[in-house]
């Protein structure tokens, strides 16, 4: 395996859990901005569930880099 290789082997945990934080906070957001925009309470929905996907996309990293420890 050249060292390119061995590099996206050892980054690809990261990059999964990156990705994780992204989508929770993304689609999360934009679910709160809809339902704000359907209940006619912007910004509050979108303003919980965008701390709610920020919070899970963490705790998302938190356990893969507990897990990366072991």
């Amino acid at each position: 395996m050249n060292a390119f290789q061995e590099l996206i082997k050892k980054a690809a945990p990261i990059m999964a859990a990156v990705q994780s934080l992204f989508f929770y906070v993304i689609t999360l957001s934009a679910i709160g901005y809809y339902l704000d925009k359907k209940f006619k309470t912007f910004p509050i929905l979108f303003i919980i569930l965008l701390f709610v996907g920020l919070f899970a996309g963490f705790f998302q990293l938190y356990i893969m880099g507990k897990k990366g420890k072991k």
